[in-house]
């Protein structure tokens, strides 16, 4: 058992191995990238299978409700409420507003969750990423066997034979013994050469006499002449190797996906933090208002109205904060499953960057791929770029070339077949038990050809649904391209929207904060009411939201624009970079063909 299991993980090493160097070939040589290494982990063992394995109904779900969940009516008077209730651990109060310190998360707490980290996490533990790596995995793994088929195929066959034969009160016995080895060749443009070795030995057990002992070899040739000759021939391996170009693609244009999707849920996440504290920023000056309007009232310089106005925005920012935190928890446990989290990993607002943090991380220029690129003002060059650069569409293109090859094919089908078969025998002479003593006087060549042609109504239809794949293909094609060019097309006019929005909130922000500032000096001067002090503090809230908002979107739109175009690199960890890494060519290389 030992040594199965120590061959297994050999091949297992060995196929790795083989798999992850053909991958990156393909990555070199068509995306000018290497490939994020290890590809697939190591697998764990996976043990023997035990007799839930074989059972052919899987055991049923528990028929109890659990305790805790029965239905219970309340009893008169008094409201439906457990008698004691399990206290929830928070994970997202700040240490500064009505939380004590010390109930505060301490995973990040000494290192931020940023960005960056955020990629390089779901490049690691994302669900979806590591299915997708195993498909890229698989890809490369079919290939690997059909390179194989195309080397020299050895096989060797031992056999003993042992007979005991009656002869009236005696039993005459004997042993035979038989080896068997053969190497088989497939030709490049169709067929086989085949070459085969048998010897054979027979013994007497009782007397020790060799009864017979002779050996045979064989060289055999088939070759088509018509149907399955040519390139159709090597049709399995030339479509392997193109698959694994478009798997190669598939999976680079899954990790950008992944790129735009995880910083997008990450903004977002930024914004909804920044909406707690701003939140908590209000419910301070809620309750700073309520107190000035109480002492007001008190010295006769406010009424009742102004103090209950103040106490209804207290209650209603006191409301509105336990919602934004409790939205807040919610994005954080969303965010957690997109990147492959822990869900009761804990994740304060303390342990995530600030929307002003990456604002300044952009000025110094670790973020590249959120600055304004020129191309975004030119709508006919970026549609250009993506033409040549968005990997969809290039394998949607050379697809058209797969269809093109399979009418080849189905022609190639419809002929008749012409095969030549020959075979060249060599023997030992029978009369002289010598395994080795071949004579070659005795060789024996054979030849045929052989010409058969059957009914091809299958290949007919066949051929004629090739014909139909093809223009499916150049329509498919069409259809991809002009979905990418309405994709840049709206990636362009976001950022130019996403621009102007983000001027306009700017301004709106100034706004609201005059408005607010002179507010608060017209209302500490008795001018006027708590109303207008209410209103122009609630407007000031919305526009820092709203700003907030415009940022995030903002760098979606760069994020997407790349994304649309095709432009978007980055490394093996999952971050980002402003151009594709060199590797014996110069970066500016144009996508292989």
């Amino acid at each position: 058992m030992l040594v199965v299991v120590g061959c297994t993980e050999r091949l297992t090493r060995q196929a790795d191995v083989e798999v992850e160097r053909l991958i990156e070939q393909r990555r070199r040589s068509g995306l000018i990238t290497p490939a994020p290494h290890p590809l697939v982990a190591r697998d764990e063992a996976a043990g023997q299978p035990g007799a839930a394995a074989y059972r052919r109904q899987p055991p049923p779900a528990p028929p109890e409700v659990p305790a805790g969940f029965e239905g219970q009516a309340p009893s008169t008077g008094q409201a439906s409420q457990p008698a004691s209730a399990p206290r929830m651990r928070s994970t997202m109060l700040p240490a500064t507003d009505s939380a004590p310190a010390d109930t505060q998360p301490t995973r990040y707490r000494d290192k931020v969750l940023t960005l960056t980290d955020a990629l390089a996490y779901a490049q690691q533990h994302r669900r979806q990423y590591l299915t997708a790596k195993e498909d890229l995995y698989l890809a490369a793994l079919a290939l690997t066997l059909e390179r194989h088929l195309w080397t020299p195929q050895f096989a060797a066959k031992l056999r003993a034979v042992y007979g005991n034969f009656g002869e009236i009160t005696d039993f005459d016995q004997a042993t035979r013994f038989v080896a068997d080895l053969s190497v088989s060749q497939r030709l490049p443009l169709g067929g086989s050469f085949t070459a085969q070795a048998v010897s054979t030995l027979i013994r007497d057990v009782k007397r020790s006499i060799t009864a017979s002992e002779g050996s045979t070899i064989t060289l055999g040739l088939d070759i088509p002449f018509l149907r399955n000759a040519g390139h159709v021939a090597q049709e399995d391996l030339i479509q392997l190797e193109r698959s694994l170009v478009y798997a190669v693609r598939r999976f680079e244009r899954f990790r950008r996906q992944q790129l735009v999707d995880i910083a997008q849920r990450y903004f977002s996440l930024l914004a909804s933090k920044q909406a707690v504290l701003d939140a908590i920023t209000s419910v301070k000056a809620a309750r700073e208002l309520y107190q000035r309007a109480q002492d007001f009232q008190v010295r006769g310089l406010g009424n009742v109205l102004d103090t209950g106005r103040a106490e209804t925005r207290l209650l209603s920012e006191q409301n509105r904060l336990a919602q934004q935190r409790e939205a807040f928890r919610a994005a954080t446990d969303r965010f957690k499953i997109e990147i492959g989290m822990p869900v009761d990993e804990p994740i304060g607002l303390d342990d995530l960057e600030t929307i002003q943090s990456i604002e300044q991380q952009i000025i110094d220029g670790k973020y590249p791929l959120l600055l304004l690129p020129p191309a975004a003002n030119d709508e006919e060059r970026a549609v250009a770029v993506a033409k040549d650069y968005r990997l969809d569409l290039l394998n949607s293109r050379d697809q058209i070339d797969d269809a093109k090859r399979g009418v080849a094919i189905a022609r190639n089908a419809l002929l008749p077949d012409l095969n030549w078969s020959s075979t060249l025998t060599f023997d030992t002479d029978p009369d002289h038990a010598k395994l080795g003593a071949f004579e070659f006087a005795r060789a024996t060549w054979r030849s045929e050809v052989m010409l058969e042609m059957t009914d091809r109504f299958r290949e007919r239809n066949r051929y004629r649904s090739s014909l139909i794949d093809v223009r499916r293909a150049r329509r498919d094609y069409k259809d991809r391209f002009e979905r990418i060019i309405a994709e840049v097309r709206s990636a362009v006019h976001q950022i130019q929207l996403q621009e102007e929005t983000l001027l306009i909130q700017r301004r709106n922000l100034e706004v609201a904060m005059d408005r607010r500032d002179n507010a608060r000096f017209l209302f500490d001067k008795g001018k006027v009411g708590n109303r207008d002090l209410v209103e122009a503090e609630d407007q000031f809230v919305d526009a820092q939201n709203r700003l907030n908002l415009a940022k995030t979107d903002r760098w979606t739109a760069l994020l997407e624009f790349r994304l649309a175009t095709g432009t978007l690199w980055i490394d093996d960890q999952g971050v980002q970079r402003d151009r594709p890494a060199s590797s014996g060519r110069a970066a500016e290389d144009k996508p292989h063909r």
